[in-house]
């Protein structure tokens, strides 16, 4: 049994899901003077460059119920970071928006120091690599997403 749990510690999921744990934590705490939690810092990021997203489609990328995220977009809205434009073919439907502003200039610039830091002492060929081999990873989780659909 000691030799399996030994096994499954050193499977690339269980290595991303610590990135991930380790990620948000460095994050959250660079991001607490600002008043800005890190799932806001999430939401916040896959608004940029997005037109006409809904709560409940961004609820599906974020895997959360739109229900649950229904409290930080009301949060954001109430920083001026984040703005619901009601959709002209149905009154039920808010699209979500990302309002620019200096908060949002300052979580980016947080989130380029952090990445500096990440990536200290790794070459640039070794992080070319990396950036094409994540990319397939993510490419065949999208197709195994996909196929399950």
């Amino acid at each position: 049994m000691a030799s399996v749990i030994a096994k499954t510690h050193q499977l690339l999921i269980s290595r991303f899901g610590k990135i991930n744990r380790l990620m948000g934590q460095v994050i959250e705490r660079e991001l607490t003077p600002l008043g800005i939690t890190y799932q806001e810092m999430r939401i916040a990021g896959l608004l940029m460059g997005e037109e006409n997203l809904t709560q409940k489609a961004l609820a599906e990328k974020l895997s959360v119920r739109a229900a649950t995220l229904s409290v930080a977009i009301s949060k954001l809205e109430t920083q001026g970071l984040v703005k619901r434009v009601p959709s002209q073919s149905d009154k039920r439907v808010n699209f979500l928006h990302l309002v620019p502003s200096k908060k949002i200039t300052k979580v980016d610039e947080i989130l380029m120091s952090i990445e500096g830091g990440l990536v200290q002492g790794i070459s640039k060929t070794d992080l070319n690599i990396t950036a094409q081999v994540l990319t397939k990873i993510i490419e065949n989780l999208d197709s195994q997403k996909e196929a399950q659909l």
